[in-house]
């Protein structure tokens, strides 16, 4: 549960953002350049597209990552159906938070030695791989983003050794029935006659609430990483 759930949220250019990316691709086949790339670029890279976006300890995160994975965010709000009008600078805000809290972690990892082998490497970009529909579909992604093969197996490895470090750092979490019973009354009160059964929610409320745990021990672990960096952000 654990190694799956870090992997989705660390996964910078890949198994996230590519996937919302090509399928976007397919559902504006036809609009001749309509969308041009800097339109999707947020107000703040106005008059500066170049420098980087921040620097933790030395170390330049790039205007065009903060921009792919700013497009990417977007597209997912949109495609959960939420209204991202207005809502500029809060996911400004929250990509540029996790790509200081990953860089952090990708630097302490790599302090402390953490490795993976290539067959781990070839496992998770084959899993990487399996959400597309056919190889033509990820290739198409590859392009539309300025990609290619070597550079997500670099991304993928490096989310793998981040995963090795944080397993090490935090706690496996632990959910008790009587927590999962307290979040299903809080959902049984917002939808009223409509709310399914305990039995039917306590998979999905038992895996929230383990989400919502975890995510609470890797931004901790962040927390204090950070007290001790030298991060400067720039935009």
């Amino acid at each position: 549960m654990k190694d799956k759930w870090i992997a989705i949220w660390i996964s910078i250019l890949a198994l996230m953002i590519l996937a919302a990316c090509s399928s976007e691709d397919d559902s504006s086949e036809g609009e001749n350049n309509e969308a041009d790339p800097q339109t999707e670029q947020s107000s703040s890279e106005e008059g500066d597209d170049s420098g980087p976006v921040a620097t933790v300890n030395g170390e330049e995160l790039s205007r065009e990552d903060f921009n792919t994975q700013y497009n990417g965010a977007k597209q997912q709000y949109e495609q959960m159906g939420m209204d991202v009008e207005g809502q500029q600078e809060q996911i400004e805000q929250s990509v540029i938070e996790e790509m200081i809290g990953l860089e952090l972690l990708s630097q302490e990892a790599e302090a402390e030695g953490h490795e993976v082998s290539p067959d781990e490497v070839d496992e998770r970009y084959e899993e990487f791989s399996s959400q597309f529909e056919s190889e033509e579909a990820k290739q198409e992604a590859y392009e539309a983003n300025d990609l290619d093969e070597e550079t997500v197996r670099e991304e993928l490895e490096r989310s793998l050794v981040i995963n090795k470090y944080v397993e090490e750092n935090t706690e496996e979490v632990e959910v008790t029935d009587e927590e999962i019973e307290e979040q299903y009354e809080v959902i049984s009160e917002e939808q009223g006659e409509n709310a399914p059964s305990l039995d039917e929610s306590r998979d999905q409320i038992e895996q929230q609430l383990i989400t919502s745990k975890e995510n609470e021990q890797i931004t901790k672990l962040i927390d204090e990483l950070r007290e001790e960096a030298d991060v400067e952000v720039l935009i």
